[in-house]
Order: structure tokens, then C-alpha cells, then sequence
């Protein structure tokens, strides 16, 4: 089980911080930086809390892609990047709406499945850990629990 443990850690950390960006219209950031564009300030906004993911700042990362959000409600690049730092920071079920969110306005998002992916194996580890701290009283759910994950694992 310390193997599949480490695996599901080895992803629930995420050690991959999403690059991308987002350009409404498919609008370089030159173009929009040339232009009085509206979207201009939410692609600084995104971009600036792209470089505090990539520098694993978290805290700092979440209120820019909030404020992003309010800017552009339907963009599923931002839903994305707000879920992601959400996860990072522990708001495992936040993290999963806006995921879904995210995933509904574009459902072939490769790179939001995978996050919510992570999001579910991160929500799983907390009910581990929650029923660990029953003790007795949770011992035959957490062996249940711990087959359902060791199962899961080895359909990869």
C-alpha cells in the first residue's frame, strides 16, 4: 500500500503547474497590450497569477485568478487556474466546482480532467486520514476505502 500511497501523493502534489494561457479572441498579449482592449487587464490579472503559481505561491496566485474570474465569469482557462490554486491551498471541494465549471464550458480540456482527477484523489486521501482519526469506530470504512483505492490504482 506505501507504493500506491506515494503514487496517489506523487499526483495529489501536482508537481506540473499549468502554463497556458488565456488570449479572449485568441489575442496575443502584444496585440492587447498595442489596443485599449478590455480583456487587456484580465490577461494581466491571469498572467500574474500564472507567475505566482509557477513560483508555488498559492495565496498570492488565488485572488488575482478571483478577480479574473469576476472580469470574464465564462473564461474556462481562468476556472481552471482559480480550481488549481484552490487545490493547492486545500479547498479541495471549491477546487472540484470550478473544475467541473471549467470542463462544462470546454469539455475537451485535457488539462482540467487531469486536475480534477487530483482534486478526487486528494478528496479520497482526506476521507483516508478522516477515518483513520475514528479509529475502531472507522477501521472496517477505512479498509474498505483502501481496497477501492489499491483497485483504482492498478486499472493505470
Amino acid at each position: 500500500m506505501n507504493l500506491i500511497v506515494g503514487v496517489l501523493m506523487v499526483l495529489v502534489t501536482g508537481l506540473i503547474v499549468p502554463q497556458h494561457r488565456v488570449y479572449a479572441n485568441e489575442t496575443s498579449p502584444e496585440e492587447m497590450e498595442a489596443s485599449n482592449n478590455p480583456n487587456k487587464a484580465v490577461v494581466s490579472l491571469y498572467d500574474q497569477g500564472v507567475d505566482a503559481s509557477q513560483k508555488n505561491d498559492f495565496q498570492k496566485a488565488l485572488p488575482l485568478f478571483e478577480e479574473a474570474l469576476r472580469a470574464d465569469p465564462d473564461n474556462p482557462d481562468i476556472l481552471n487556474m482559480l480550481a488549481h490554486s484552490q487545490r493547492k491551498i486545500g479547498l479541495i471541494d471549491e477546487s472540484i466546482t470550478n473544475y467541473k465549471k471549467a470542463l462544462e464550458l470546454r469539455p475537451k480540456f485535457p488539462e482540467a480532467h487531469e486536475y480534477l482527477g487530483e482534486a478526487y484523489i486528494q478528496a479520497a486521501m482526506r476521507e483516508v486520514e478522516t477515518l483513520k482519526n475514528y479509529g475502531n469506530d472507522g477501521k472496517e470504512e477505512l479498509e474498505d476505502l483502501s481496497e477501492d483505492i489499491k483497485e483504482a490504482a492498478q486499472k493505470l
